[in-house]
């Protein structure tokens, strides 16, 4: 046995071998029985002290409190743990139950106010489920209420008492190996309890790890379609705004040119190629600050959070790699569009002249018509004919010439107008693309190395989980071989424990033979 005890020693950390029952034998013919009485609040502890001390007042009966010490002296006593009917089996039993097994080593488990509760039988049944799963503990069902009214045979504490009695009158080497077994008993079952319901390990964050992880997963390419379809929509509107401006301002600047050269003197229409320039130049740097500005507004919201740039800001992203949507929406240069009328006809000229001519002489000739009937004044028809023919003709011809002008510099404006409207869509088109293609640059190699670094982190945590989880598993096998090893000495201590009151029974057995017949003993 000293075996058992040094392996319930190493497992437990409890040593029973200092344990005696030395000194605990009373003055008369049989030792004098300590009995320790435990239950919880209301479960009937005074009564059945009372019916106990009733029956034998040679015990010696105490009774113990929740949150109190057991008594030392009761160590080779017998333990008592009242079971009350009424309620439900708690933690707090099982405890009391480790505790006296543990601390005394004999214990008996006791339902009273049985004559209370009709429905006691099943509610026995579950305490000891809980309390005593193995059924090794003895269980009696008593009535104190009854033994205190008087009708002792019928309320089973003499059998109890009888039982009590044996108990404590045994020799005093079976009470010591019956206590020194069952405060082994106490104890390892006191450690299984512990080892399963052990918490778990606090510095194991297995569930905040994984907690990072599954944020990790769901963030590693989040944002990358919104971004790619706010760029696209932006895009697009900034495409259509800034030809709707192109196509007004090509309109306004088309009907200005009209109503200029409408108004316009010989001077001015020799100054009409440069006003027209300048308005077109001018049209296209609108057009492109506008443009310029909506696309970094775009360019904003895109790249909002990506690499800590605002790309308005100098020295941002914008600065380093858009390319300005203001170059390229000028006029046309001179090489590539039409160029102004020169005012030179030729042989047209040549017929407007003779058209005037002869339109003059004839309107001459209608003028000094009258003056060739008097005499004085025919000297004078002829000259007075030549000069109002060539100042008719004059006229004519600078009107005719002005008319035509007109008509081709407005030819020739609507043509550089289209030309400059086309340049300035394809300068629109070109800035809308670059941008599209760097901001899409961006976004993408952003989310490129977003991936790269939860892909790092994802496998950062996963070196971790694992290391965790196989700490775990070795911790985990560990806790099953001293699980294992706690139920090995536990049913080794609990067969020794059946032996010894087998024995103790067998030896009371043949005592009683011996002394005249047998006594009844519960």
């Amino acid at each position: 046995m000293s075996d058992l005890y040094l392996r319930v020693r190493a497992a437990t950390g409890c040593d029973v071998t200092g344990r005696d029952v030395a000194g605990c034998e009373g003055s008369g013919p049989r030792p004098r029985v300590r009995v320790v009485v435990a239950g919880a609040p209301g479960a009937g502890v005074g009564e059945l002290i009372g019916a106990i001390t009733g029956v034998a007042p040679d015990l010696e009966v105490t009774g113990h409190r929740p949150g109190e010490s057991l008594p030392v002296a009761a160590c080779d006593g017998v333990g008592v743990l009242v079971i009350d009917p009424s309620s439900t089996p708690e933690s707090a039993d099982v405890d009391l139950v480790t505790r006296l097994r543990t601390e005394i080593g004999t214990v008996v488990l006791v339902c009273a106010k049985i004559d209370a509760f009709w429905e006691w039988p099943r509610r026995l049944r579950e305490h000891r489920r809980h309390l005593d799963p193995d059924e090794e503990l003895p269980l009696f069902a008593v009535s104190a209420a009854a033994a205190l009214a008087g009708a002792v045979d019928e309320s089973g504490i003499d059998e109890l008492v009888s039982w009590i009695v044996t108990a404590g009158s045994a020799p005093s080497a079976d009470r010591r190996e019956r206590m020194r077994t069952g405060a082994c008993l106490g104890a390892l079952d006191a450690a299984l309890l512990a080892e399963m319901s052990a918490p778990p390990d606090p510095g194991d964050d297995t569930d905040t790890l994984m907690h990072r992880r599954r944020l990790l997963v769901a963030s590693r390419d989040r944002g990358r379609t919104d971004r790619l379809a706010a760029v696209r929509a932006g895009l697009a509107g900034v495409r259509a705004a800034s030809l709707a401006d192109a196509q007004t301002g090509a309109r306004a600047l088309a009907h200005a040119a009209t109503q200029r050269i409408a108004q316009a003197g010989p001077r001015q229409l020799d100054d009409h190629a440069a006003w027209l320039d300048e308005e077109v130049r001018r049209l296209g740097a609108h057009i492109g600050a506008v443009t310029d500005d909506r696309l970094d507004e775009v360019a904003v919201t895109a790249l909002l959070g990506i690499d800590g740039g605002d790309p308005r800001r100098p020295g941002g992203p914008s600065d380093r790699a858009r390319p300005p949507a203001g170059p390229g929406f000028g006029p046309p240069p001179a090489a590539g569009r039409p160029q102004p009328p020169s005012g030179r006809r030729g042989a047209e000229d040549a017929l407007v002249v003779l058209l005037g001519a002869s339109t003059g002489i004839g309107l001459g000739r209608l003028v000094v018509a009258p003056m060739a009937s008097v005499h004085t004044l025919q000297w004078v028809s002829m000259p007075l004919t030549l000069v109002i023919g060539v100042a008719v003709a004059l006229w004519v011809v600078g009107v005719r010439r002005a008319g035509a002008r007109r008509a081709e510099l407005r030819a020739w404006s609507a043509e550089v107008l289209a030309e400059a409207r086309a340049t300035i869509e394809r300068g629109v088109a070109a800035a809308v693309t670059d941008t599209e293609s760097w901001l899409t640059g961006q976004i993408i190699r952003h989310h490129e190395r977003r991936v790269r670094q939860v892909s790092a982190d994802v496998a950062a945590l996963d070196e971790q989980l694992r290391g965790i989880r196989a700490e775990r598993a070795g911790a985990d096998r560990q806790r099953q071989a001293r699980v294992d090893e706690l139920r090995r000495l536990r049913a080794t201590a609990a067969a020794r424990m059946q032996e010894l009151w087998m024995d103790g029974a067998a030896a009371a057995d043949a005592g009683e033979e011996r002394r005249d017949g047998p006594v009844r003993t519960g």
